[in-house]
């Protein structure tokens, strides 16, 4: 008796082509189908013998989720990207190398050109752990996102809590929005691996600040994911950080308080406590050289 189970091929899928949003969650709703637009990550988990959904939902004939544009909403100005734009397209846009130069910096390192030229934005926000994300969350970001028949606009760092917590597959992100850079402010993005290209990172931090004088920030957002790390603000060191002159004694403290709010994992290859002394010795090292007087990168 044969009792293997039989592997689906791709020729076995049946792909569904909406042209609207509402569509696209009807055929959603009615079924386990999964949303796909460039298929990167699906492609990824395939060749690693995950199993392959019967069902593809596929969002790249619906109008509008490409769109790149400059809103005003009461007198800041933000930047408003389609979730099907690319990866590529990100960092080749105007608009957004003008207004959201650190997203630009984050896309440049993601992957190699070809996955670049495929992987949507979206879909790297949607895998909960896409190396956008912490850029995303140093600017603010917020995702406006369909949900049945209701569209409602949440802020990226509480839906990623909202996935962690209560994880859900009916929904679809349409755009992501970015307050537009001001006058001032700073960034930085960094990205650690065990090699150069094409493995998951260590770690991946994100920052994106505005000082009032030498020692002290107005703000700043820090954000670490990478991997498999969920994604998330270091909102504890942020604090500290704000209420605070910027000395030996404060950068001792803030170590100490990185490698306790950073939740991280081991693999069969990375302890989780390496990983977070490796966030950790690279955030330091780069809040030395905020302090130092460093001006931010002309990303």
């Amino acid at each position: 008796m044969n009792d293997k189970v039989p592997t689906m091929s791709k020729s076995d899928i049946l792909v569904e082509q909406p042209h609207q949003i509402q569509d696209a969650m009807m055929m959603k709703q009615n079924s386990e189908g999964v949303f796909i637009a460039g298929g990167t990550l699906i492609q990824l988990n395939w060749e690693a013998g995950q199993p392959l959904s019967p069902k593809l939902i596929n969002l790249e004939s619906i109008r509008g989720l490409k769109d790149v544009e400059l809103v005003e909403c009461d007198g800041h100005a933000f930047l408003e990207i389609g979730t099907l734009t690319t990866i590529a397209e990100c960092i080749d846009n105007l608009m957004i190398i003008e207004n959201a130069p650190l997203l630009v910096e984050a896309c440049r390192k993601i992957a190699a050109p070809a996955v670049r030229n495929r992987a949507t934005l979206g879909g790297n926000v949607a895998s909960g752990v896409g190396d956008s994300i912490p850029a995303l969350l140093s600017l603010d970001a917020e995702l406006t996102i369909r949900i049945q028949d209701k569209t409602k606009n949440v802020k990226l760092w509480e839906w990623l809590q909202f996935q962690k917590e209560t994880p859900q597959t009916d929904f679809l992100i349409m755009k992501i929005k970015i307050p537009c850079k001001m006058k001032g402010e700073q960034s930085f993005f960094r990205k650690v691996g065990r090699r150069e290209a094409f493995t998951p990172a260590l770690v991946t931090i994100s920052a994106q600040w505005k000082k009032i004088s030498t020692d002290e920030l107005e703000y700043i957002r820090i954000a670490v994911g990478g991997g498999n790390n969920n994604p998330s603000r270091l909102i504890i060191v942020e604090k500290i950080i704000e209420t605070n002159r910027c000395n030996e004694e404060l950068l001792k403290s803030l170590y100490l308080e990185i490698l306790d709010e950073f939740v991280s994992y081991s693999d069969p290859f990375i302890s989780e406590s390496y990983r977070r002394q490796v966030a950790a010795n690279l955030l330091i090292a780069e809040l030395m050289e905020i302090f130092a007087g460093r001006e931010g990168e002309e990303l």
